[in-house]
């Protein structure tokens, strides 16, 4: 195992231990809603974005983040989280609060800023750089995936933190089966954007 494996298989505990401070004192200055939302955007841009980009290089991002040619399979794969969105919605206590527009359109925003930072992290840095091993490309960065979402879901998750975690728990392992199978994440941040846009409508 190169330096680089190590290092990304030991990112998301670095991840948690450094934002859950953040996201703490983010929602006491600013307010839960901001202080969560601006929890969000340092989260994307220091490890979705620098933090990633560092680890496998601006070249390889960018052609994972390449669209890709639309097949029947790719759109059944695509389809299938975006009917699980929809019917966790059915799920009591899952529903986001949509008080104000604004609100909504905080919300829409994160659906676009965590489809695309986290799919670059938590999908694409593992298919880059375990390309052959299914417990360091798929399940550990679904474990922590899950583990991750304690983080922000603490500071505002209307009320079911441990839904919100195995819900991104099985998400995450299906965004990584997907990456794996397409070699790219073009076709999980289009899902995990709609998928998040289903569950804030």
């Amino acid at each position: 195992m190169n330096h680089k494996q190590v290092i990304a298989i030991l990112a998301p505990l670095a991840l948690m231990v450094v934002m859950y401070p953040i996201f703490r004192f983010l929602s006491r200055a600013l307010g839960e809603r901001l202080g969560w939302y601006f929890g969000l955007m340092t989260y994307w841009v220091i490890w979705g974005g620098l933090f990633t980009t560092l680890m496998i290089g601006k070249e390889i991002v960018l052609a994972l983040i390449q669209p890709q040619k639309l097949t029947l399979k790719i759109a059944l794969f695509v389809l299938f989280p975006l009917v699980m969105s929809a019917l966790y919605r059915l799920v009591p206590g899952m529903d986001y609060e949509k008080p104000k527009f604004w609100v909504l359109l905080l919300l829409i925003s994160t659906a676009f800023g965590n489809g695309f930072f986290e799919e670059i992290f938590w999908r694409g840095m593992y298919l880059q750089l375990f390309p052959k091993s299914i417990l360091w490309q798929i399940i550990w960065p679904s474990i922590l995936f899950a583990l991750w979402h304690y983080i922000p879901g603490s500071v505002h998750s209307d009320g079911n933190v441990v839904g919100l975690m195995v819900g991104a728990g099985f998400f995450g392992f299906f965004l990584s089966f997907l990456a794996r199978y397409t070699g790219t994440i073009w076709w999980g941040i289009i899902a995990h954007v709609l998928g998040g846009i289903i569950m804030v409508l």
